[in-house]
């Protein structure tokens, strides 16, 4: 590891053995919502197209599956249905899951504000085409459906071409993270494909004192406004047919994260 390696700018240290991983992955599956908030959690994907918003829901799925197996309802890659048009939902237990369009598909910043808005308050149906839904007409034709309103927000970023995303639509990423708060919806980055800036597989376990993803973090934070504790990354890389221990602790640790963070504001409220 070497110099590569530092805890000076690190947030998170999970604990990579199975033990960590049933503990994990148990409270998870059994999490019951607080009554009257609904039979679920709703988690909504949300980042530029190919940013790997399905293929996280992929990971999560397969994280959540007593057995880590590979689990691939979600269209991603070369699948000719891979560029998500629809607003979707994928349920594991009492977390379910929301894919959308890519943000930057959809015409325009404002429009994208409007669209986000009425996904988070629950006003969009389960398979509406975003990129034909008109968030201009009177919300009345649009009432709210308590199922699905979002309670946490996950702002994806391909951390190996996040450098080259321009200000102003970082900018838009801050409007849009803006509006999640004013909404008092909780929300976090997670970064993928990680692999790609050229730490070793065998050091994934200290993937979160890896000194580039650090810097990475630290410009995300710089140019979204969303502080670096709330920045996790997910791996969608994975070897036969089960997903590794290491990677499916990563994708429960930012789960866990996320659900006792909405947990505790809901039972709040």
């Amino acid at each position: 590891m070497g110099s590569d390696i530092s805890k000076d700018g690190c947030f998170h240290y999970p604990t990579m053995d199975r033990r960590n991983l049933s503990t994990l992955r148990n409270y998870l599956c059994n999490y019951k919502p607080p009554v009257g908030c609904g039979d679920c959690i709703n988690i909504l994907l949300f980042g530029m197209v190919g940013a790997g918003k399905s293929s996280i829901i992929n990971t999560f799925l397969s994280a959540l599956d007593p057995q880590g197996t590979i689990i691939t309802c979600v269209p991603t890659g070369t699948d000719p249905w891979s560029l998500t048009k629809q607003l979707r939902s994928y349920r594991a237990g009492c977390l379910k899951f929301w894919d959308s369009v890519g943000c930057n598909a959809l015409e325009n910043p404002d429009r994208t504000k409007r669209v986000l808005q009425m996904i988070l308050e629950g006003r969009v149906l389960t398979g509406t085409n975003l990129r034909s839904f008109n968030p201009d007409v009177d919300f009345a034709n649009y009432p709210v459906i308590p199922e699905n309103v979002i309670h946490g927000v996950a702002f994806v970023f391909d951390i190996s071409t996040m450098d080259s995303i321009s200000d102003d639509k970082m900018e838009e990423f801050q409007e849009l993270q803006t509006i999640v708060v004013q909404k008092y919806v909780h929300r976090v980055v997670i970064g993928t494909k990680f692999e790609l800036l050229g730490i070793p597989e065998k050091d994934n376990a200290w993937i979160y004192e890896y000194k580039p993803l650090q810097w990475k973090f630290e410009l995300l934070a710089e140019r979204t406004g969303i502080e670096k504790r709330s920045m996790f990354v997910v791996s969608n890389q994975w070897r036969g047919d089960q997903i590794e221990m290491i990677k499916c602790i990563l994708a429960l640790y930012v789960l866990d994260n996320m659900v006792r963070n909405i947990d505790r504001f809901l039972r709040a409220v």
